[in-house]
């Protein structure tokens, strides 16, 4: 055909006659030939793969493929294919990669065109379900408290292990070997790769943009630690009889002997001691009347037949109780500049923990000081010491006195456990909140060999500039069409600040032990009536009640007795106590790079 004078296809529209064109190379350098290697328990099946291989790799999943098989004639079990080994591999001439490694999960036969479609998964929860306990807490290197999860014995492994991990700013997954790891949610400074102008296809770089109602930017925590408080409150005791002047031994017995009366016992004391709700410490001291003989100046004779009549003693008395106290934690783990940005979202989040104590629970009823003497010569039947037994509470030991003051039954490693789970918790919430933005793009498969969830991705084509850390990776590995695309999606952290406190919880409270107070023994001498000569009696009064030897023969006697008074335990040191206290924690939450033009 000739258009004008020229044939039509004899040369090229716009060229010269006769002139020879330049054919225009296609391929080189960045041209690539691809396939791919499925292996199926050691048979290589990739001649017969039909269709598109799929391969699905996201945060804290399980790594996922999917491809059809051509079988060929014979017989087919699907149900033989489930649970096989399967390894799949991108080849080109740039090199290799391992995309997948794990078993068939779900095997679906097609009878019409014999193909075998085998869902695959790396079993990350089977894998980590196996490990030893010991194990999961050195791959997951997260925090764990009693008081916050449940008992490890006889559950998942699985579920204890996501409990650790819920403490992490990062995610558990496998790598394209099957190999369980944990990988940081925080983009590195500096990218492991850069996908510049025309390193993406055309048309797929996506912003997705996180929606504020979803960014928890405020934690409050409540944690109720309650454990109990020991109290022992020592109280001495001192009485000498008026009659001694003040004085001891034979001068003191003299003056009283010149005008007698009636004497307490030891055992008058013990039981005072003990009816007023104490027990005795050891270390008593006491003023006995002299034994028979000739004593004074002019002599007199004495006769004796009691050794545990008392002219004075000292000791000390003590009772215990158990105090229940309370610390209320109200601890507020915020992200200021994401506050001040959008307003607040809060979550809230408690914990409680009881410190149990068999100690705590017997304080009370428990015997302690001398009385817990064990029965001896000399010593009384029920444990008591009387006069002559100078034992301690057990032969060779000495008698459980205690202090006064108190101790605190605590468990510091229960406390710190359950509290800083929680403010692990909640800075993993906020930060886990604030990477939800992600920036997604496709890119030749023979590009990206390697890529995998730990690294750190850039993209800066399209009008998008961002950084982040890959949070998912699809391969797409289309037999049929010849394309062989990877989709990278990175995730953004967003939110700003620059300060993060440390993660420490407050410190316990502490109660100042009670000064001693100084001895009086003036003052603290207890009081002496004696009756039968005229006077009144006081059945209220403590201290020592009798009668003189010789009353003045109208007058009535007051009752041979001795009492004592405990001191009032205080309310506030009985009753429960609850100590507020607080705590605050800021969190920074990284910008990372987001621009778009």
């Amino acid at each position: 055909m000739l258009l004008g004078n020229d044939l039509l296809g004899g040369a090229p529209l716009g060229s010269l006659p006769g002139a020879a064109a330049e054919p225009v190379v296609v391929g080189g350098p960045n041209a690539i030939v691809w396939a791919s290697r499925v292996i199926v328990s050691g048979v290589n099946w990739s001649s017969r793969i039909t269709g598109e291989v799929t391969v699905d790799a996201e945060e804290g999943a399980a790594r996922v493929a999917q491809f059809a098989l051509c079988l060929p004639a014979g017989p087919v079990l699907p149900l033989e294919w489930r649970r096989r080994e399967v390894t799949i591999d991108y080849i080109d001439n740039l090199g290799e990669s391992r995309l997948f490694t794990g078993r068939i999960v779900d095997p679906v036969w097609n009878r019409t065109d014999r193909t075998l479609t085998c869902t695959c998964s790396d079993q990350l929860q089977e894998e980590v379900e196996a490990l030893p306990i010991d194990e999961v807490d050195d791959l997951t290197d997260g925090l764990w408290s009693e008081d916050v999860f449940e008992p490890v014995e006889g559950r998942s492994h699985w579920d204890y292990a996501q409990e650790r991990m819920s403490t992490r700013t990062a995610s558990l997954d496998c790598d394209a070997y099957g190999a369980p790891r944990v990988t940081s949610w925080y983009a590195k400074s500096s990218p492991d790769f850069v996908f510049g102008d025309g390193a993406t296809i055309y048309d797929t770089v996506v912003v997705g943009f996180s929606e504020d109602k979803r960014e928890t930017n405020r934690v409050l925590i409540e944690g109720d630690y309650r454990f109990s408080r020991l109290r022992q409150l020592n109280k001495p005791y001192h009485w000498q009889h008026p009659e001694t002047e003040g004085m001891g031994g034979e001068g003191g017995f003299c003056a009283w002997f010149l005008d007698s009366t009636e004497l307490p016992t030891v055992d008058m004391i013990l039981d005072a001691v003990t009816d007023s709700g104490q027990q005795l410490l050891s270390g008593a001291t006491w003023y006995r009347t002299l034994p028979s003989g000739i004593w004074c100046d002019p002599p007199v004779g004495w006769n004796n037949n009691f050794n545990d009549q008392l002219l004075g003693f000292s000791l000390v008395a003590a009772r215990r109780w158990a105090q229940p106290v309370t610390e209320k934690y109200t601890l507020d783990v915020r992200a200021d500049a994401s506050i001040a940005a959008a307003g607040e979202l809060v979550q809230r989040d408690s914990v409680a923990i009881d410190i149990e104590s068999e100690l705590a629970e017997r304080w009370e009823a428990t015997a302690f000081g001398v009385n817990t003497a064990a029965p001896a010569v000399g010593g009384s039947s029920n444990g008591i010491p009387r006069p002559g037994y100078q034992g301690s509470a057990t032969p060779g030991r000495p008698a459980d006195d205690g202090v006064s003051g108190h101790t605190d039954v605590r468990d510091e490693a229960r406390r710190q456990a359950g509290l800083r789970v929680l403010l692990h918790q909640a800075v993993a919430t906020i930060i886990g909140d604030h990477r939800g933005t992600t920036a997604n793009w496709d890119a030749p498969a023979g590009w990206v060999h390697g890529i995998d969830l730990s690294h750190t991705a850039r993209v800066d084509d399209q009008g998008v500039r961002a950084q982040g850390k890959v949070q998912r990776l699809q391969w797409r590995l289309d037999h049929g069409g010849g394309g062989a695309l990877c989709s990278v999606t990175v995730a953004l952290m967003r939110g700003g600040g620059d300060v993060s406190d440390p993660l420490t919880p407050p410190a316990f409270s502490v109660e100042p032990q009670p000064e001693p107070p100084p001895p009086d023994p003036i003052a603290d001498n207890l009081p002496t009536q004696i009756g039968g000569r005229g006077e009144v009696y006081d059945d209220e009064l403590d201290g020592f009640s009798g009668s003189w030897s010789v009353g003045d023969g109208v007058s009535e006697g007051f009752p041979r007795r001795f009492q004592l008074t405990a001191d009032e335990v205080p309310a506030e040191q009985r009753d429960e106590l609850v100590v507020p206290i607080e705590g605050v924690y800021r969190v920074a939450i990284p910008n990372d790079l987001l621009e778009l033009s």
